[in-house]
């Protein structure tokens, strides 16, 4: 224990009664902690990630520097150790039987924030929390929920303005370099920025999302220029663009291709890159009754992920492979399924990969029950292996 008279440590135990100090003229505090490796054996624990750290550790650094309640950052939080730990879970090394194993007790949890960069390691984090929160519930303890936020378009913002100048005409310059299209310096409209073939081009701000509203009035541009194809480039997409633009093209004769700007096109020496369209995703709802109560679950019918995130070596052995079996690309999925535009996205339901198990439902079970009939709308969130995101909205009618 502490000792505030003298200002030393005392006498300090451990919870199980192992001393970590005793007061002495002979010997001083050990400053080493003997905390093995985390092993990629370890199917426990090991989530895969290449600099995951042991959460023995992690858990230990917690409970020295914080107390139950205290907000614990981890601005880059890679596999989410530390979100684990200050949730509440820690592991202890004990004898038995003359080998070591691990046991997993819980704590008074910490808040927590943790930030990273990478999508992969965001979406990491979130399955480990997931299966956390999973393992408290089945041992009938109380866990909380979480929200995961995207924060800003930083990078994309400092390009613009250290490099680009702040000018997003530069910027479309840029990406129609990038894209090989020839930019138009005599539009037919503003919205129509560049041609590549027989297709007029459109490339939207760096710092905005592309929506239906933007959609429909570059498509409607294209018609009235007498085209039959329109490419749009954007960084990010409003969720059911896909959807959209099917419809957009049904009605007005145009056809539409939705392609994501790579974020190479920043990097200074970059002078090849590869455009490729956004995910398709399709969905329906299944409707069944069980005990005289309508309930309703969510069957995915079509999954063509985008392979803007694959390695040039490996794009062209999962280009077929994508066609095929995109449903292979899946590693999570979830449902909100009374999703209201503006709201955070509910977690009523989600199914996910992990190294011990790699199957993935393509149906849900959740059987929702909604509390009266009439029209509502399921959202449905997928990750990719690629850690891409893509959601669609379904509507569901209940009678």
């Amino acid at each position: 224990m502490w000792d505030k008279d003298s200002g030393k440590l005392v006498n300090a135990k451990d919870e199980e009664g192992g001393v970590i100090y005793i007061e002495s003229e002979d010997k001083t505090v050990d400053d080493v902690w003997r905390i093995p490796m985390l092993q990629p054996a370890d199917k426990t624990e090991f989530v895969g990630y290449t600099t995951q750290k042991p959460l023995e550790l992690v858990g230990r650094i917690i409970d020295a520097l914080s107390k139950p309640g205290d907000l614990v950052l981890d601005a880059f939080c890679g596999s989410g150790t530390t979100l684990v730990g200050a949730e509440g879970l820690r592991t202890k090394r004990v004898e038995k039987d003359g080998q070591k194993k691990k046991t997993f007790y819980t704590e008074p949890p910490r808040r927590w924030i943790g930030c990273d960069l990478g999508r992969f390691s965001i979406h990491t984090s979130r399955k480990r929390m997931i299966e956390l929160q999973r393992q408290l519930h089945s041992e009938g303890k109380p866990y909380r929920a979480f929200d995961v936020y995207n924060l800003g378009r930083y990078e994309r913002q400092w390009w613009q303005q250290e490099r680009l100048k702040g000018a997003d005409d530069e910027h479309r310059r840029v990406v129609l370099g990038f894209y090989k299209a020839e930019a138009l310096t005599s539009s037919p409209s503003p919205l129509l920025h560049g041609r590549k073939g027989p297709a007029f081009v459109y490339v939207a701000s760096i710092d905005s999302i592309f929506t239906r509203q933007e959609l429909a009035q570059v498509a409607a541009a294209a018609r009235q220029a007498g085209a039959k194809r329109v490419n749009c480039l954007a960084w990010e997409f409003e969720m059911d663009l896909r959807l959209e633009a099917h419809r957009l093209e049904a009605e007005l004769g145009v056809e539409i291709r939705l392609l994501r700007i790579p974020r190479e096109i920043m990097e200074k020496n970059r002078t090849e890159v590869t455009f490729f369209e956004i995910a398709t995703l399709e969905a329906e709802p299944v409707h069944r009754k069980t005990n005289g109560k309508p309930i309703v679950d969510i069957k995915l019918t079509r999954f063509l992920p985008s392979l803007a995130e694959v390695p040039v070596k490996e794009l062209a052995a999962l280009q077929e492979r994508a066609i095929k079996h995109g449903f292979d690309f899946i590693d999570f999925w979830a449902i909100d399924f009374d999703y209201k535009e503006g709201q955070p996205f509910r977690h009523h339901w989600q199914a996910y990969r992990t190294r011990k198990n790699r199957s993935l439902p393509t149906v849900s079970d959740q059987g929702y029950i909604y509390d009266k009939p009439g029209s509502y709308t399921a959202c449905v969130k997928i990750v990719d292996t690629f850690g891409c995101d893509t959601s669609i909205t379904v509507p569901i009618k209940v009678i």
